[in-house]
């Protein structure tokens, strides 16, 4: 009986776990267009995921918070890289900034994203 509820408590954990992620598969087809910064001089192309590979990581990794979130917990970092994606076969916007945080803009609705776990996607370190 032990066993049968442990096998139990480990399943709910996985779906609880599963359905708060935001999951690459839901995202498909990461582009990386361009890089932009409002301070050259010291936010750089090297600050940012410049890769196809590690702009998909991001997003696999990050997960959706709100815009007040956001705001008052992340730092808005003045350079991002930008490109394109697919969301369930629609082509979407993107922007991930130095600060390891980010966005996906499909049509009229804007996600927001922040990664706590991403230091190694960012920066030449």
């Amino acid at each position: 009986m032990e066993m049968r509820a442990r096998a139990i408590a480990i399943a709910v954990g996985t779906m609880l776990v599963a359905s708060c992620a935001t999951g690459s598969a839901e995202f498909t087809d990461v582009y990386v267009a361009d890089f932009r910064s409002d301070q050259p001089a010291t936010c750089r192309p090297t600050d940012v995921p410049r890769s196809h590979g590690k702009a998909r990581e991001f997003f696999s990794r990050a997960r959706q918070v709100d815009y007040k979130t956001l705001q008052d917990h992340y730092e808005l970092a003045p350079c991002f890289s930008e490109g394109t994606l697919k969301r369930s076969g629609k082509s979407c916007d993107w922007q991930i900034r130095a600060g390891a945080t980010g966005s996906v803009q499909c049509g009229e609705q804007k996600l927001y994203f922040a990664c706590d776990t991403c230091n190694d996607l960012f920066g030449t370190k």
